[in-house]
């Protein structure tokens, strides 16, 4: 089960996380794929943290993997799309055709971002492909412990409908651009935490070849925990996107998540400790202000766990050796 909804109104996290409880106690064997929305910092619903912090603990507890994606990240990335798209459109016509356009659907270059998110995830399960990646493959590969199953993802090339015509890049750029964090869906440094797994799925004309070599250019830059070095999960699928003659999905399961975490506990405190707003919850039917205190427990315990894995010493892991007896 694919599950979107967004986490900072009350509609899509109560009603979104109530379908996932749901379809967990109904369907305990089918995997559930959770793919929320993060509120901005300065989000028009006031008590987006509350309803953020009450989401996210139904999340950990129901969902088998996690993509979460930021709004801020997609705003970041849509203004860079609209001055590449700028730089390439040079014919007065196009140009006018680009305004009018932006004018008519000030959302759908965001949401077209995550409908290309998904069009990757699921590519292999759609087309045929050399190295084809089940969706179960997916939760079973790249989530060690229960809990820790939120993936920071990476989509390069990134763009709209309008933008096709940009020029592709190059392969091996790619790759590059897929861990430079300008592409991420989640603004968090990847490249300072540790990956717990990580998985590179690729569309078009992407040979195993081409995989493995920049799999051994990346592996230098990416830091994986000691128990699981090799913690690469890659994909083939033979069929290109729109418009492009490749492309790449990375899902990383990384500690720096728990950066992201971090933020969101700190904007519940920031109402909390002043019970600013409680009052609006405390007057649903069996919401009571302990249900607060349980959500942030739940938030610092995952954040917590995240730590403990990034906070690892690795060159004070030694293996004891065998003593010999005479």
């Amino acid at each position: 089960f694919f599950l979107l909804h967004s986490l900072g109104g009350g509609t899509g996290s109560g009603l979104g996380t109530a379908v996932l409880e749901m379809l967990s106690e109904e369907f305990p064997g089918v995997f559930r794929f959770d793919i929320p929305v993060f509120p901005s910092a300065t989000d028009d619903v006031i008590t987006s943290p509350y309803n953020t912090v009450f989401a996210l603990e139904k999340i950990t507890e129901f969902a088998d993997c996690s993509c979460p994606v930021e709004n801020e990240a997609l705003m970041s990335v849509c203004n860079r799309i609209l001055k590449m798209g700028l730089k390439t459109k040079t014919t007065l016509a196009s140009a006018k055709d680009s305004v009018l356009c932006q004018k008519a659907r000030p959302f759908d270059q965001m949401n077209n971002i995550v409908a290309n998110l998904l069009l990757n995830l699921t590519s292999s399960a759609r087309f045929s492909g050399s190295l084809n990646v089940d969706l179960n493959d997916i939760c079973t590969n790249l989530v060690p412990y229960p809990r820790l199953h939120f993936f920071v993802s990476s989509v390069t090339p990134l763009y709209s409908l309008l933008d096709v015509d940009l020029p592709p890049r190059k392969l091996d750029q790619m790759f590059t651009d897929a861990f430079s964090g300008q592409q991420q869906l989640v603004q968090c440094d990847v490249k300072r935490g540790v990956q717990l797994a990580c998985a590179l799925l690729a569309r078009g004309s992407v040979g195993i070849s081409d995989m493995r070599r920049n799999l051994d250019r990346i592996r230098e830059d990416v830091r994986f925990v000691h128990w699981n070095r090799d913690g690469w999960k890659t994909g083939l699928c033979s069929v290109a996107p729109v418009g492009h003659p490749y492309s790449l999905l990375t899902l990383s399961n990384t500690t720096a998540f728990h950066h992201t975490l971090g933020q969101m506990q700190s904007r519940f405190l920031r109402l909390y400790n002043r019970k600013a707003h409680v009052h609006h919850f405390l007057q649903v039917d069996s919401m009571e202000d302990c249900h607060f205190v349980d959500g942030l427990s739940s938030l610092s315990s995952l954040s917590s766990e995240y730590k403990a894995m990034e906070n690892t010493d690795f060159s004070k892991l030694t293996v004891p050796r065998l003593k010999v007896v005479l």
